[in-house]
């Protein structure tokens, strides 16, 4: 009987110990605080960096560790036969833990890419993790936020409110390589985001090289139009860069004076500019440059070369040109004639048309061909006067400024205020002799 009481004593005593087991729980870092969770759902602080929970037998115990800036740590015991526990469990929160809002209200928040349903989240960075966190809104420029936990890195904040205040606008370009330079610095090239900050303006310009530069200002300031989400921008006026030789040639378009040796000429769309390069002593240069569909496009930059004119060096600027002198002589008529016929004749192989009576003189025209030029020259002289004798002497000097005009081309032809060498002294010996 004494032993049967001896083995219930024993029996009673284990399942004393069993049934009412105490367990100490050790956090990291100490300043976290442990909770027990109540069969309401209901959180009570035990202690802060540690505690001791008793268990009963077959009646779990769930713990929660929490410190903010750490992801929390739940944990269930039991006191089983198959569960056996141990006198202590350490636990140590080692994922950090960041808050996470976004500004404006409907921007989203992009967790390694992924997207939120909210405009506030919960990141969680791991023991030696790096995560990234992106905050977007149409219009507004991306702001990138990394949070580290790892030794000797900054410590990632418990909140953190991130918002988007500078304005952003995406920019494509036809063609597709155009310059995209805001405030004076390369951005990129074609399809570029363009970052205005905020209560600034900034200056774009779209350049190409052969295309009139287009230049806009944006602005992100209170009170004034926001810039467009997307700007698309087409370059469709042209420019050619023109350089000549000689530097100094002038270059001409609808008839005015642009520069001269250099001149950017701008060939608007749809439309064809004439350019003509010229200076005295050489061949003047026309050239056509055209924006249309359809046609070859204008070249980048064109280098106008002008030919010596031959005939400019074979010739010298005079006022005697395509001008009526009259000469008075004191000779007698008939003296007079004979030396008008002589002078005339020694310059000129054909007369056209001579009436002694009305002292009347037409020479054909003579024609000099040059390479880039055709000159022609006449003399047409006029009796002007009876009482004193004067007659009017004209000679006639035009150029085409094209090689084999014909010389029954009237429209090809325009008057030129030098004379070929070979004429050059006819007006002085008409003066000299007749005098």
């Amino acid at each position: 009987m004494r032993i049967y009481l001896l083995i219930f004593v024993f029996l009673a005593s284990a399942v004393q110990v069993r049934a009412d087991k105490a367990l100490t729980i050790i956090c990291s870092p100490g300043e976290a605080t442990i909770y027990k969770v109540g069969a309401d759902k209901k959180e009570i602080n035990i202690g802060t960096g540690t505690a001791v929970i008793k268990i009963d037998k077959d009646e779990p115990v769930t713990i929660v560790v929490r410190l903010d800036g750490y992801k929390p740590v739940s944990k269930t015991y039991v006191n089983s036969k198959s569960v056996p526990l141990p006198k202590e469990d350490r636990i140590v929160l080692d994922t950090r833990l960041v808050r996470v809002s976004a500004q404006p209200y409907d921007a989203k928040i992009y967790i390694e890419g992924a997207v939120q349903p909210s405009n506030t989240a919960w990141v969680e960075v791991k023991k030696d993790a790096t995560v990234t966190v992106e905050v977007k809104k149409p219009g507004f420029f991306t702001k990138h936020k990394i949070y580290q936990n790892r030794t000797g890195m900054e410590v990632p904040p418990i909140d953190d409110a991130i918002a988007l205040t500078d304005r952003s606008m995406f920019v494509k370009t036809v063609p597709s390589d155009v310059q995209v330079i805001v405030n004076g610095k390369n951005i990129g090239e074609g399809n570029s985001e363009v970052v205005i900050p905020v209560q600034t303006c900034v200056t774009v310009q779209y350049v190409k090289e052969g295309f009139v530069t287009v230049e806009k200002q944006y602005c992100a300031k209170d009170g004034q139009p926001l810039p467009p989400l997307t700007e698309n921008i087409i370059l469709k006026d042209r420019i050619v860069a023109v350089r000549t030789t000689p530097e100094d040639a002038s270059i001409k378009i609808d008839g005015r004076v642009m520069g001269n040796g250099e001149y950017k000429v701008r060939i608007p769309a749809g439309q064809c500019v004439e350019v003509i390069v010229e200076k005295a002593g050489f061949v003047p240069s026309k050239k056509n440059f055209c924006n249309e569909d359809g046609v070859q496009p204008p070249p980048v930059s064109e280098h106008v070369i002008l030919a010596v004119d031959e005939a400019f060096t074979s010739s010298v600027q005079s006022d005697q040109a395509n001008v009526n002198f009259t000469i008075e002589t004191g000779k007698l008529e008939e003296d007079a004639w004979k030396i008008l016929s002589q002078i005339t004749m020694n310059y000129f192989d054909n007369i056209e048309l001579a009436d002694r009576e009305t002292g009347y003189i037409r020479t054909s025209w003579n024609v000099k061909n040059f390479l880039n030029n055709t000159i022609r020259t006449r003399i047409i002289v006029k009796q002007a006067d009876i009482m004193p004798l004067k007659y009017t002497i004209k000679l006639i000097s035009e150029y085409s400024g094209k090689a084999k005009t014909s010389v029954k081309e009237d429209e090809s032809f325009q008057s030129w205020d030098r004379i070929l060498n070979t004429y050059k002294d006819v007006i002085s010996e008409y003066q000299s002799r007749l005098r």
